[in-house]
C-alpha cells in the first residue's frame, strides 16, 4: 500500500473501508482538509465502546519520541486495532523525528497511526521516505487557488444536501475569501437559520454574514456594468462611510476582477451567453453583468479600467498618492474615472 501520494477521497475510502495503512501523513499548507480527515479518523476507526484502550489524542508541543514509540507499540485490547493521531505535528523538533526511525523501520501492523503536520514540508525527508518504503501514504493537503475554491464551495453545499443561488458562490468568495474553515462555518451557521428550508438563497447571504443587502460591492458591479451613475454614486458614498466593512482592497480586487473578466468576454466569439460562460469558465446564469458591460464599454475603455485598476491598486499601498487623501475619496476617484 506504499505510495508517494494519496487524495482526499482516497484517504476518506481507506477510513470507511477499514483498509488501513500502518501510517497516514497528512501533509500540507491547507489545515481544512488534514483536520477533517482526523475527524473521519477519531470518528470511523474505532467503536467507542473500546476507545478508552485503543484511541490515544497526542499533541506535538507534548510529544516527543519516548513518549510516542510506546503509545504506538501497545497492542489492541478488546478490538483488532488501535488509533493513535498526532495532531499539530509541525511543532515536534526535528532530532525528535530522527529518533523515531527505529518505529517507522517496522511500525505495528495493529497500529494506525495518523500524522497531522500543517506545513508545506516534513521537516526529515529521510524520515519521510522511510515511512513510505514501509506502507505509509501521504496525503498533500493544498492551499487552494482563489479560481478554485468556487467550485469547493458549490461541491461542499450540494454534498450538504443544499441547493443555492449561483451567485451566493462569488459573493462568499470575495467576503470571506481562501480560508475554506471559516466558509465552512459560514455555510454551516446559514444552514442552522435555514432551518426548514434546503436551499440557500443570496438574501441568506446577506442576513446570516452580515453584508448589506443594497449597499455591497456586487451590488456597485451590477450598476458598473449598466453605467447607473446615481446607484453607483449611492453606494459609492455607503462605503466611503464603512471603510472597515468595505475595505478599499477588497473592493478594487473586486472589480478589476469583474473588468478583467469582460474585457475577455468582449474578445468571445460568438459573443452569446454560452460562449462567455465557456470563455469564463462559469454558468451561462453568471454572465450577465458581463453581456451588460459588453454593451455599455468600449473595447479601448475596457482596457482603460483595466489599466487604472492597477493604478489605484498602488494608491491603495500608499504610492503616488497625497497623504491626505483617504479610502473613501480614492474609491470615489476611481469610480467616477470609470464611469466618465
Amino acid at each position: 500500500m506504499a505510495t508517494e501520494s494519496i487524495t482526499f477521497k482516497q484517504v476518506k475510502d481507506n477510513i470507511n473501508k477499514k483498509e488501513l495503512a500502518p501510517i497516514y501523513l497528512l501533509l500540507g499548507e491547507e489545515p481544512y482538509f488534514i483536520d477533517i480527515l482526523a475527524k473521519e479518523f477519531e470518528e470511523k476507526i474505532i467503536d467507542d465502546s473500546a476507545k478508552d484502550f485503543n484511541f490515544n489524542v497526542i499533541y506535538g508541543k507534548d510529544a516527543n519520541a519516548n513518549l510516542l514509540i510506546p503509545f504506538l507499540r501497545q497492542y489492541p485490547l478488546m478490538s483488532n486495532r488501535r488509533l493513535v493521531i498526532l495532531k499539530e505535528a509541525q511543532m515536534i523538533d526535528k532530532r525528535e523525528w530522527e529518533k523515531m526511525d527505529v518505529y517507522f523501520s517496522q511500525p505495528q501492523s495493529s497500529t494506525c497511526f495518523v500524522i497531522c503536520y500543517k506545513n508545506k514540508t516534513f521537516p526529515s525527508v529521510k524520515m519521510k521516505n522511510l515511512m513510505v518504503k514501509n506502507g505509509a501514504v501521504v496525503f498533500e493537503s493544498k492551499k487552494l487557488y482563489e479560481n478554485k475554491v468556487g467550485t469547493w464551495i458549490s461541491s461542499y453545499i450540494k454534498e450538504s444536501g443544499y441547493t443555492f443561488d449561483e451567485r451566493i458562490v462569488n459573493v462568499l468568495v470575495d467576503r470571506l475569501g481562501t480560508d475554506l474553515q471559516k466558509i465552512a462555518n459560514e455555510i454551516s451557521k446559514m444552514q442552522l437559520n435555514l432551518k426548514e428550508t434546503k436551499h440557500i438563497s443570496l438574501d441568506d447571504v446577506y442576513n446570516y454574514i452580515g453584508i448589506s443587502k443594497d449597499y455591497n460591492v456586487f451590488e456597485l458591479q451590477k450598476y458598473l456594468a449598466c453605467k447607473d451613475v446615481l446607484k453607483c454614486n449611492e453606494i459609492i458614498d455607503y462605503f466611503s462611510k464603512n471603510t472597515k466593512e468595505n475595505p478599499i482592497q477588497m473592493v478594487v480586487s473586486v472589480l478589476f476582477s469583474f473588468f478583467a473578466k469582460t474585457l475577455v468576454a468582449s474578445q468571445t466569439q460568438p459573443r452569446t451567453s454560452q460562449a462567455v460562460a465557456q470563455a469564463l469558465h462559469t454558468t451561462p446564469y453568471m454572465v450577465r453583468d458581463y453581456m451588460t458591460a459588453i454593451n455599455n464599454y468600449s473595447m479601448p475603455k475596457l482596457f482603460e479600467i483595466v489599466a487604472l485598476f492597477e493604478e489605484y491598486d498602488l494608491k491603495t499601498k500608499g504610492m503616488d498618492v497625497s497623504p491626505l487623501s483617504n479610502d473613501g475619496e480614492l474609491l470615489k476617484e476611481l469610480i467616477f474615472k470609470i464611469l466618465h
